[in-house]
């Protein structure tokens, strides 16, 4: 799936929840970064997760700071990287960020 497949199928509620890991969460995040910059990509997860968290019944799993904090994470990234390298080639450089207790744990 492209990162713009991914990205509508996570806007118009069509992605099934098994198939949004955390892997997916930054794919999407990184690919707002690059073109919205950070308060904008912050605003789209925010409404984007609270809705695909509804959708699944699980409206309780939410977590804004979280979300917040990964935004931060991952814009911070952006800079040292630079905001249009790829996906893959950040997981490559900073394969710690596909932990996804990283930032709850760090």
């Amino acid at each position: 799936m492209t990162d713009a497949q991914l990205v509508d199928g996570f806007e118009d509620g069509s992605l099934p929840p098994e198939q949004f890991r955390h892997r997916e969460h930054l794919r999407v995040a990184w690919f707002y970064l690059a073109r919205l910059g950070r308060v904008e990509t912050e605003r789209r997860m925010q409404d984007g997760l609270r809705r695909f968290a509804a959708r699944a019944g699980k409206a309780d799993k939410y977590d804004a700071a979280l979300t917040a904090a990964w935004v931060a994470v991952l814009a911070d990234a952006a800079a040292a990287l630079g905001s249009a390298t790829g996906f893959e080639a950040l997981a490559t450089a900073r394969p710690e960020l596909l932990d996804p207790r990283l930032v709850r744990n760090g």
